[in-house]
């Protein structure tokens, strides 16, 4: 197992996408508006703060889980898992059947 020494850091906008890659997609923040223009609450609310959490760390690069734990544990950050069954807009949008 990696101790924490090894653990490898990454720059702060890499660590954004990797946080949003495993939590914020599968988030009911980040459900496809009505309309096609329209913002989700994700880039409303959460991309911001994210963005001015990562500004007032004022670092270069840190660790996943540290930044994890910090982006998880603000106020922001109130998961809620979306919604996979037909009733999914993005589902739809992309055809994707309800099989699972």
């Amino acid at each position: 197992m990696i101790n924490e020494k090894e653990r490898p850091k990454w720059p702060m906008q890499r660590l954004k996408g990797m946080y949003f890659a495993m939590h914020c997609w599968k988030c009911k923040k980040f459900e496809l508006p009505q309309e096609e223009f329209e913002q989700t609450e994700y880039e409303k609310s959460c991309e911001p703060n994210i963005q001015k959490i990562i500004h007032r760390l004022d670092l270069k690069e840190m660790r996943f889980k540290d930044f994890n734990i910090i982006i998880k544990n603000s106020v922001f950050c109130k998961f809620e898992k979306r919604d996979f069954s037909n009733n999914c807009p993005i589902c739809k949008k992309f055809g994707v059947p309800n099989h699972f």
